[in-house]
């Protein structure tokens, strides 16, 4: 992911604010990078487990709404963690996320979260409800204007 820009519509929202970086890798499994740091920590300098589920839910939101249909969205309306191990300060966590179902109105995915020896710090469970765009936030996302560097 080094080098490639963010995304327009994730400027000024939870994903720069957290410094999380999203990707789907070259055999399609949807990934995410997130720095621990003071914005992700509390104050012990640990991993905030609350960061880790920001984390998931954002990377299962971007996976599902790169498997929707161009008139639905995903809409977060689950979240269930349990927090395994610590996550140290002056590190870096990444995510995998895997299907566990893909229907028309419903994804449900396995986010689990690992430090750079590839020890799991945390497994969480994230439910996406699929619903109709009628706002045209697809619209506005897709249109966004994209910086020039």
């Amino acid at each position: 992911m080094s080098g490639e820009k963010m995304s327009p519509h994730l400027k000024s929202t939870m994903v720069e604010a957290l410094g999380i970086k999203m990707f789907k890798d070259e055999n399609g499994v949807y990934k995410a990078t997130m720095p621990v740091d003071n914005r992700t920590c509390q104050i012990f300098g640990l991993l905030n487990g609350g960061a880790s589920i920001a984390l998931a839910e954002n990377l299962a939101g971007f996976a599902s709404f790169e498997l929707c249909d161009s008139d639905m969205i995903p809409v977060g309306s689950c979240v269930s963690a349990n927090h395994v191990a610590p996550g140290f300060f002056n590190s870096e966590v990444h995510a995998v996320a895997t299907p566990v179902k893909i229907g028309k109105t419903i994804h449900i995915w396995n986010v689990d979260v690992f430090n750079e020896k590839e020890q799991i710090l945390s497994t969480i469970r994230m439910t996406n409800l699929i619903i109709k765009d009628t706002h045209k936030l697809r619209e506005a996302i897709t249109n966004a204007s994209v910086d020039k560097d």
